[in-house]
């Protein structure tokens, strides 16, 4: 009979969580497993395999085993009523009532037993002692426990407002990332501006003064050839008619026209305005930026100060900010050095002295004052 209902329990166990089923399903390989169980097999794999046999299955819901649910149920009953039809306060050698406990094997014991050669120098103690100990010493557990959970909701807290303050950290630095690279922006576009005017004045003026000349050339052109027209017209004259008029003829033969000369410069002068242009640009953004020696980590601002966009400048907070307490953060009204210094004595100048600001590398900061109360 016990082996009758040792098998049935084990035709009725689910193979991933050893316990008897609970609204059982069958999958197409033939296995059958408790469809809460599977679906969290599932839900870790990432892929839909039998757990027993790891055949990859393409099931959209496993059908349900219906008699094997009842089946399940049938031995979940027979397993609770032997649970509940034995005597638990006797002992099962000798049939005896339960009355003391071995502290040696921690186990309920009989009077008999107390005398048998298995507890033979053991220690015991009533029931009512032993267990009025082991409540002591589990509520003791249970503080320490209580202490744990409580140590870890605080951490999850702790995280959930970290994860939050990163969001809101990217959205601020991207920000800042965007209106920083805006000011280069608009300082090379003013420069490319600058340069393209020059370039095209330079262009216009020196297009216009050899407009001018080409003009000249022209009107000197038209001139010269109706002479040399009216020269040939000439020549072919009698020769009376032509000696009559050889005076003008050798008059208008004589060449008075200038040779044209190009004056230097006439060409753009691109060196100019493309030598060394990126070295001259980046010269010149030089005056627009400007380095801070130190900038401060807002991860270590303390909750009682408020650091400005280039995180150069701090101010005290009239009320306290949610930040998330990473180990970074030192204090309510301290705040630290993103770089620090190796050598030399550093100094700041603040407002008042509400608040300490360190350098992560310095250990000595000798120096502080009030004199510049902007800074």
């Amino acid at each position: 009979m016990a082996a009758n209902v040792s098998q049935s329990e084990e035709a009725c166990t689910c193979p991933v969580c050893r316990d008897i089923f609970q609204d059982p399903v069958v999958l197409l390989c033939g296995h059958s497993f408790c469809e809460p169980c599977l679906q969290e097999w599932w839900r870790q794999s990432a892929v839909q395999r039998c757990p027993v046999c790891m055949e990859i299955l393409t099931m959209a819901r496993p059908a349900r085993n219906f008699a094997l649910r009842d089946l399940s149920d049938i031995v979940r009953q027979e397993a609770s009523q032997r649970a509940t039809s034995g005597a638990p306060d006797v002992c099962e050698l000798h049939n005896e009532k339960l009355k003391l406990f071995c502290r040696d094997d921690q186990q309920l014991i009989c009077l008999v037993c107390r005398y048998a050669q298995k507890h033979e120098k053991h220690n015991f103690a009533p029931i009512n002692e032993a267990a009025e100990e082991h409540r002591i010493n589990i509520r003791s557990q249970l503080m320490h426990l209580n202490s744990k959970l409580g140590s870890l909701k605080a951490y999850q807290l702790n995280c959930n407002k970290m994860a939050s303050h990163i969001k809101l950290q990217a959205q601020q630095t991207a920000t800042t990332i965007k209106e920083e690279f805006q000011k280069l922006y608009e300082f090379l576009r003013r420069k490319e501006a600058s340069r393209i005017y020059a370039l095209e004045k330079e262009a216009a003026l020196k297009s216009d003064t050899l407009n001018h000349r080409i003009v000249r050339v022209n009107k000197e052109i038209a001139l010269l050839t109706d002479r040399i027209e009216t020269i040939h017209q000439e020549l072919k004259a009698e020769d009376l008619a032509f000696m009559l008029n050889v005076k003008s003829t050798l008059e208008r033969s004589e060449c008075n026209v200038q040779e044209p000369e190009t004056p230097p410069g006439g060409l753009i002068d691109e060196a100019e305005h493309v030598g060394n242009l990126l070295f001259k640009v980046w010269d010149q953004m030089k005056n627009i930026i400007k380095y801070t020696p130190v900038t401060l980590d807002p991860n270590t601002s303390g909750t009682q100060l408020i650091l400005s966009e280039n995180l150069t400048h701090a101010l005290e907070s009239k009320a306290a900010q949610q930040l998330p307490d990473n180990p970074e953060r030192k204090g309510p009204r301290i705040v630290l050095g993103f770089e620090g210094f190796t050598v030399g004595i550093p100094s700041w100048s603040v407002e008042r002295e509400a608040f300490s600001i360190f350098s992560r590398d310095c250990e000595n900061l000798s120096s502080w004052g009030e004199d510049n109360p902007d800074d």
